[in-house]
């Protein structure tokens, strides 16, 4: 064989190894713990079947370097070596608990782990079933856009990580500068506030944005949309009444939804609301 052939032949095999090498394994959930071992000083990407909120043992933190760009996907590298440690993945929907036995050992073989729930699979294949029913005519109902922007901006603010919503067709708006003492809501009683954007979104072609609300007075004021300056469509409070400063209840969020940008709809008058 000539000497080129023969590099050609290395050559190949080393790709073919390569690509064995990267390939992702899957591992089939059946209700039973999962081992994982993974390779110190090794990252190893494992994918969930669904979102999970992680749970690990707090002796193994410091051997073990987590990274979850999002709720499916985490990314684990073992700094040394450990024995087993169970990892507790709850699933956001709270459908399911999967259990995860990890173990770092030198020299383990580096492998992205895909892990799949047949139980999800049939559901989902249901779910697909039923959609495609729905598809021949039949306009299913849907909450208006307001309703979820503002449930949208409620639960990314005071909801628990695990049910922190997810939604495609919502993305996160870059939060403008508001002087403390920008007159958004004109007061009842001679009272005053303090304001400050906690949070901004935008989907369905209309924007909301979350505003902090301080009471800085002495006296409790029940909260009248009404005043709230700018011209927007929908205003929500999260809490009907503002206690007085320095209590507990002295704060709260607006939830004000606008056709046009915050900034814009801030300038404007009232007309939308």
């Amino acid at each position: 064989m000539k000497r080129n052939q023969i590099l050609a032949v290395i050559l190949l095999m080393q790709l073919l190894c390569a690509s064995l090498a990267l390939a992702d394994r899957t591992i089939v959930w059946d209700k039973y713990p999962i081992t994982i071992v993974l390779p110190v000083g090794e990252e190893v990407r494992v994918t969930f079947p669904a979102d999970v909120a992680l749970q690990l043992p707090l002796e193994v933190t410091e051997k073990l370097e987590s990274l979850a760009p999002n709720q499916r996907v985490v990314y684990w590298k073992a700094t040394e070596e450990f024995e087993s440690v169970r990892a507790i993945a709850t699933s956001t929907d709270n459908e399911t608990v999967y259990l995860v036995d990890l173990v770092a050992q030198q020299n383990a073989v580096v492998e992205s782990l895909i892990i799949e729930d047949p139980d999800r699979v049939v559901a989902q294949q249901g779910q697909d079933s039923e959609s495609a029913e729905f598809s021949s005519g039949i306009q299913e109902l849907l909450d208006p856009p307001e309703l979820i922007l503002t449930r949208f901006a409620s639960q990314s603010l005071y909801a628990p990580r695990r049910l922190i919503p997810v939604n495609p067709d919502v993305n996160a708006q870059a939060i403008s500068a508001l002087p403390a003492n920008f007159p958004l809501m004109r007061s009842q009683a001679g009272e005053q506030y303090r304001f400050s954007i906690v949070g901004a979104w935008s989907g369905y072609g209309r924007y909301v944005t979350a505003v902090m609300v301080i009471n800085t007075s002495p006296i409790a004021i029940h909260i009248n949309s009404g005043l709230v300056a700018g011209n927007f469509t929908h205003i929500t409070p999260q809490h009907l009444t503002l206690g007085a400063a320095g209590t507990l209840e002295d704060r709260t969020t607006l939830y004000l939804v606008s056709d046009t940008p915050f900034a814009s709809a801030i300038m404007e008058d009232g007309y939308g609301y």
